[in-house]
This record gives structure tokens, C-alpha cells and sequence, in this order.
């Protein structure tokens, strides 16, 4: 039970780090080094690093060690591709079953992402960031869609922190309107203006990140 709890303890902060860029994309990972940081013995190290390798964040070579995965564009284009199927999908079906309530709900979360905005918290705006969509997506009520979804977020957590580096307040407070103009889509019940509102938002994060990826 224990040597279980500490694999999960340095899986999760593992990923954490790779996902919010503390490890950069290329980086080399030793296994004794991360069981020093983490005070963690390396055997849960060992088998939380194959687990991440197993979900693409880590490659392990025979004989050479671990490192953090890239994102060729290959595997974004394909990210991106999932991302608008299921958003796209959950938008417009999501006009139907969302609830005056539900609606309030994301307004409110997407309002709070404004002092943090005006702050520069980034991890704290991620974070909800990835509410927001969960929230959109919940409108469904539908469990499967709903575990398509986080595996689909976890391929992007990384992507999303990529795309707000070194991003600037005007570009912040467009990516904070366009959240509100997928709220206000399902508020107005036109599943055509809510796939509109979702792709414009898509389209934003990927022109970032493919900034980033040129520098």
C-alpha cells in the first residue's frame, strides 16, 4: 500500500512539472536525482517514470535514461483534431441541456479568471482554464465523454502552458473573451454560433503555441 502511494505521490508530481514546463520538453530525467528532490525511493520513481512514458510524456532509452517527450507537429495537428471534435460536438449538443444555472455557474468561472488575468497568475488561470471546458463538456452528462475529455486535456496541459508563455495582457484578455463568448453561445441556444465560439477559441491556443514552437 505504501510503495503504491509513493509511486502515485512521484507520478503526480512528475507530471505536474513536465506539464507546467518546470521540466522542459527535451530534458534529460535521472531517476536518482528525482528520487533526492522528491525524497522519494527510486523504485517509485522508476515505475512512475514508465507510467508516463506508457501516457507519451517520458521516452526511456535502453542504456541512456528517460526524457521529457517533444511535440512534433505531427502529434499536435492530431491533438488538435481530437480537441475540435469533441468540443465542437459538445457545444452543439450542449445548447439543448444546458440549465440557466449550469450557464451561471460558467460565467462565474470564467469571471474569476479576471484577477488572475491582471495578476499574471498562469498556473492559477490554467487550472481553471481546464474547468471551464470540463464544465462545458459536463453539460452532456455523460461519463464516457467526460474520460475522452481528460485524456484528451492531459495531451493538451502542457500545450496550454506552452501557449501563454511570455503571452501579453491584450492577448490574455482576448483569450478571456472568447470564453465568455462560448458561454454566451450555449446561453443563446444556436448550436452553429457555439461551434463558431469554440473554433475561434481553438484557433486562438493554436497560433500561440505554434508562436512558441518557433522560437
Amino acid at each position: 500500500m505504501l510503495d503504491k502511494l509513493l509511486r502515485q505521490k512521484a507520478y503526480e508530481k512528475i507530471k505536474t512539472a513536465i506539464e507546467t514546463l518546470r521540466f522542459e520538453m527535451g530534458q534529460s530525467l535521472s531517476e536518482q536525482d528525482l528520487s533526492s528532490k522528491l525524497k522519494i525511493g527510486r523504485t517509485p520513481v522508476r515505475e512512475a517514470l514508465q507510467q508516463l512514458a506508457n501516457e507519451g510524456l517520458i521516452v526511456i532509452m535502453p542504456r541512456k535514461g528517460a526524457y521529457v517527450s517533444t511535440v512534433n507537429l505531427d502529434d499536435f495537428q492530431k491533438v488538435i483534431e481530437s480537441r475540435i471534435m469533441l468540443e465542437t460536438y459538445c457545444v452543439r449538443n450542449g445548447v439543448k441541456l444546458i440549465t440557466a444555472q449550469t450557464l451561471g455557474d460558467l460565467r462565474s468561472l470564467v469571471s474569476s479568471t479576471e484577477p488572475l488575468i491582471a495578476a499574471g497568475d498562469i498556473d492559477a488561470l490554467l487550472k481553471i482554464d481546464r474547468q471551464i471546458h470540463m464544465g462545458v463538456v459536463s453539460v452532456l452528462a455523460n461519463q464516457y465523454i467526460e474520460q475522452i475529455a481528460n485524456q484528451i486535456y492531459d495531451r493538451v496541459a502542457r500545450l496550454w502552458h506552452l501557449s501563454f508563455r511570455n503571452i501579453s495582457q491584450p492577448e490574455l484578455k482576448s483569450s478571456l473573451s472568447s470564453h465568455y463568448g462560448i458561454v454566451d453561445s450555449l446561453g443563446h441556444g444556436d448550436p452553429e454560433e457555439a461551434e463558431k465560439a469554440v473554433k475561434h477559441h481553438i484557433d486562438q491556443f493554436v497560433e500561440r503555441v505554434y508562436n512558441q514552437l518557433r522560437v
